[in-house]
């Protein structure tokens, strides 16, 4: 898959806490799928599909979930516009 995306550990508050994370990430267009493995939440992230919009969106998410966010770093070069 190449780069790794995932939250570790991530704290819910409550469960419409929890939903109400991975239905975000459902809707962000270059996230193919979202599974989860221990404490961690894996993200498959379609490179191809990623644009400006969807890279805002994942760093919105990643701020809000308290992700690493300098997962992304690698993504920023690759956005086609």
């Amino acid at each position: 898959m190449g780069n790794s995306y995932f939250f570790e550990s991530t704290t819910y508050w409550s469960e419409g806490d929890e939903r109400a994370h991975f239905e975000w990430l459902e809707r962000i267009r270059p996230v193919r799928n979202v599974q989860g493995e221990g404490r961690r939440l894996f993200l498959e992230i379609d490179e191809d599909r990623l644009d400006a919009d969807g890279l805002r969106e994942l760093e919105a998410i990643y701020r809000r979930y308290e992700g690493d966010a300098s997962q992304l770093a690698a993504l920023k070069d690759k956005i086609t516009t």
